[in-house]
């Protein structure tokens, strides 16, 4: 990766993290990257996973996913430090509930929660969400910052 292009990814990376997250000084290329910062008066601190890849284009991207106290994000950024939004949790602020209709609103949860379990798998998958039941993929393919 050129220098030109890690000072791309370095701005995005930024930006994508609300400002709370800098992209490590060492890149891995083979591995993937988790990063937790904590200030003052917060439980779960700002997390975030990311790899970089290259696309079939052989051009590198970064596809990260975070979360802090209050909400996640599942981004990827491109060689032009374009940030596009992926697929994400739904219902982390609350979820709709209709008085007058609870068939709609349990249908909507079911819903919710098909979506965000197969949305866990894929993140697992892509090693962005923690794999508890392989700890042999953590040891093997995580760099803790």
């Amino acid at each position: 990766m050129t220098s030109e292009q890690l000072i791309i990814f370095r701005k995005a990376f930024k930006i994508a993290t609300s400002g709370f997250i800098n992209l490590p000084k060492v890149v891995s290329l083979e591995k993937i990257t988790e990063i937790e910062f904590y200030s003052e008066g917060m439980r779960g601190g700002h997390k975030v996973r990311f790899f970089v890849k290259k696309n079939e284009l052989e051009e590198f991207y970064i596809d990260l996913f975070g979360s802090d106290d209050y909400s996640s994000f599942h981004k990827r950024i491109e060689k032009d430090g374009n940030i596009i939004e992926l697929n994400n949790y739904k219902g982390q602020f609350g979820r709709t509930i209709y008085p007058d209709d609870p068939e709609k609103t349990e249908s909507e949860h079911l819903e919710i929660q098909k979506h965000n379990s197969e949305l866990h798998k894929e993140l697992i998958e892509k090693g962005l969400e923690r794999d508890f039941e392989n700890p042999a993929f953590e040891r093997n393919n995580v760099i803790k910052n």
